[in-house]
């Protein structure tokens, strides 16, 4: 998780959601890429990576309109017990890529 935060924190078009990586937290990441719409960014990292990924508003729209992502959402990503790193490493490639390519 510490990695994936990290390195997309890097690029200045995405956007966290939660608390910072030094601060307690569960194995989620909420993000926008800034140029992209999120089921689109979703549907991306499908496609191109194979990564997938939960995109919307979560079942939580009230969340999203504290967070200002309303009506879009967000996309979430879940790292679990059976995460590696080199997933998380991938991941966080994957997302730094169509970073770039949406500036």
């Amino acid at each position: 998780m510490q990695g994936l935060l990290e390195h997309v924190r890097r690029h200045e078009a995405v956007r966290l959601y939660g608390p910072d990586a030094d601060e307690p937290r569960l194995g989620l990441v909420s993000l926008n890429v800034q140029g992209m719409w999120p089921c689109d960014l979703g549907l991306a990292l499908e496609q191109r990576f194979g990564i997938l990924t939960r995109v919307g508003l979560h079942c939580a729209p009230a969340a999203h309109r504290t967070l200002g992502t309303l009506p879009t959402g967000t996309v979430r990503l879940s790292v679990g017990w059976f995460t590696t790193r080199e997933d998380v490493d991938y991941t966080a490639e994957a997302v730094a890529a169509l970073a770039a390519e949406a500036r």
